[in-house]
């Protein structure tokens, strides 16, 4: 229960954060950070693969927890961005540990019944190609090279992703 009171309230102050940061924008048509949308990107395309379908009620959202491949955690800003993003669609988590977002229970299924999405780092600028993948269970981890262009004022995926072997998310970690 406690931990469920932290994530709440981990929660309710990443999205107040979220809402400072948009009411403090200049320019409404301003683009978010590029390294924010290139991770909503990549979440976008999870969400939207049947194959990660995440089966929910219908007053609650899907559950996603990310969690950084890269050497260095995910900026604060770029959390604040994703979450605010998909406010509406999915709860989005960032987490520091795994064990944030796995079960303790034989078989160590995400939380929630949900996904934990790790996700590689993203150059500041330009080309990025960005590593993801997906845990439901230690035996359902699948990793993607997701090639992104951000040389636009908006990121795109220049084809689709392709399958790659899992690096990060193995179990033991």
């Amino acid at each position: 229960m406690l931990k469920r009171v932290r994530s709440v309230h981990t929660v309710l102050a990443i999205t107040l954060c979220a809402a400072l940061v948009v009411s403090c924008g200049s320019d409404p048509d301003e683009a978010v950070n590029p390294v924010a949308e290139t991770y909503i990107l990549v979440i976008d395309w999870v969400l939207a693969e049947p194959q990660f379908a995440i089966e929910v009620e219908p007053d609650e959202l899907p559950v996603v927890f990310v969690e950084s491949l890269g050497p260095a955690d995910i900026e604060l800003v770029v959390q604040v961005a994703v979450v605010g993003h998909f406010i509406d669609t999915a709860d989005i988590h960032f987490i520091d540990s795994r064990i944030e977002a796995l079960e303790e229970i034989e078989g160590a299924p995400v939380r929630d019944s949900g996904l934990l999405l790790g996700l590689g780092g993203v150059a500041a600028d330009g080309s990025a190609d960005v590593r993801g993948e997906i845990y439901r269970t230690p035996e359902s981890i699948v990793g993607y090279h997701f090639p992104i262009d951000r040389t636009g004022r908006k990121p795109v995926m220049t084809q689709p992703p392709t399958q790659v072997e899992p690096e990060g998310l193995v179990a033991d970690q």
